[in-house]
């Protein structure tokens, strides 16, 4: 039984130090703070709960808590990037009204300095 009281901080260490931490970085630099503030403030927070229950050594629970900040991190970056993604098509869709117009037509005349 000895060779298994090492598995809960090398497991935490896993979880929470690198995957959960990398998915809640990838999240912010995918602007999910803006696009999905719920999963992102969520995926914060239990990553936050993560480190403090391992703090206390209770390394099952930290790594439980560092699972679900992974998962909605993921969440929250797949949201961002696919919102991000709808806006960029629907801006690219709008022509402008200039473009629009027939030369020389009615548009709006520029004046010309003197």
């Amino acid at each position: 039984m000895a060779p298994l009281l090492g598995c809960g901080p090398v497991e935490y260490i896993s979880q929470v130090g690198n995957k959960a931490a990398s998915a809640v970085s990838s999240a912010k630099l995918a602007q999910a703070d803006r696009y999905a503030p719920y999963e992102y403030t969520a995926a914060e927070e239990y990553l936050h709960k993560a480190r403090e229950e391992a703090g206390y050594a209770e390394y099952q629970d930290a790594i439980e808590f560092g699972r679900k900040s992974e998962d909605l991190a993921n969440r929250a970056r797949a949201i961002a990037v696919s919102k991000q993604a709808e806006a960029a098509s629907k801006s690219s869709r709008v022509t402008p009204a200039s473009e629009r117009e027939e030369p020389g037509g009615t548009g709006v005349k520029r004046s010309e300095p003197e």
